[in-house]
């Protein structure tokens, strides 16, 4: 069997899948998180911050030490909204190679929005549909009409960028009718979103798995896998987050001390592109950019 690692290195954590891979068969051996928030403070200047970076490192190196006492065949590593906005993105990642020996491929909004499809067409399926990727640094939309990806877009904000320019001052009324109105041109701005309304939202990323597991009262990712949550009941979920204040959220489940200040902007996407679409539901999908990542990696092999 052999053992491949993706590494997939976002605004506010850093994940590491380990795969087993057998003939056609691919399951998961292993899953990693650390949070790093490397884009913190990134608004100002697009820079990565020196101690951001070292917190990068640091999480990077643990996993170099797994991959090496796990024997593991393949590493695939990428970096997504925060490194590939950074000014200094090359310096980051040439430290990076210099104290881990991982190499690690930025990729840009399209083919993160192509990678995201693949992982959700072949693990949860979506015959037609909008998905919904809000991850810390930027937040795709892609949709799917007979289970083929026929638009997409890669919205260069997330949940901490949301956070970074609207609420530094506050969680106010107005803040967060300004965060709205930003939001709502965005998603105006892609016409092809309304031929998809009335449709299912699959939903991917931090913050949609996070409004799941406070729904479900239940932290274990397994439990949130293919979750339903109707148009009312996500609106209820997002007014009782959003009337909490930040000490109250960490408290909570799914949120914790790890989102408690940059759930808001998160909150604010979905609210907004319920607005839009009035989906018929959102469907929680705990996959993502490495799983698609591995599904394309065993496509170019002719694998599957």
């Amino acid at each position: 069997m052999e053992k491949i690692a993706v590494i997939d290195l976002g605004s506010n954590s850093v994940r590491m899948s380990v795969f087993g891979v057998e003939r056609h068969l691919a399951k998961t051996l292993g899953a990693y998180r650390s949070t790093i928030r490397i884009s913190e403070g990134m608004t100002k200047d697009m820079m990565l911050s020196a101690e951001a970076q070292l917190r990068a490192v640091r999480a990077l190196a643990e996993y170099k030490q797994t991959i090496d006492a796990e024997g593991i065949d393949t590493v695939v590593a990428v970096a997504t909204a925060a490194v590939r906005k950074a000014k200094n993105r090359n310096e980051f990642l040439q430290l990076v190679k210099d104290a881990t020996g991982i190499e690690i491929q930025v990729i840009d909004g399209t083919q993160e929005a192509a990678l995201d499809c693949l992982a959700v067409s072949r693990t949860l399926g979506c015959e037609s549909g909008v998905i919904c990727d809000i991850g810390g640094g930027s937040t795709e939309l892609i949709g799917v009409s007979g289970g083929v990806q026929v638009d997409a877009v890669s919205i260069p904000f997330g949940s901490r960028g949301i956070c970074e320019v609207f609420f530094k001052a506050g969680e106010t009324p107005e803040a967060l009718a300004a965060a709205e109105r930003f939001v709502r041109e965005k998603y105006d701005s892609e016409k092809w979103l309304a031929e998809f309304c009335g449709s299912t939202v699959v939903g991917i990323g931090g913050t949609l798995r996070a409004a799941a597991k406070f729904d479900l009262g239940d932290g274990s990712a397994r439990a949130i896998e293919k979750y339903v949550i109707t148009p009312e009941r996500m609106s209820e979920i997002i007014n009782e987050i959003l009337s909490a204040t930040v000490e109250e959220r960490k408290s909570m489940c799914g949120i914790g001390e790890e989102r408690a200040d940059i759930i808001l902007g998160g909150l604010v996407f979905i609210k907004c592109l319920a607005e839009v679409l009035n989906p018929k539901a959102f469907v929680i999908a705990d996959v993502g950019v490495r799983e698609g990542v591995l599904f394309d990696c065993l496509e170019n092999r002719g694998i599957l």
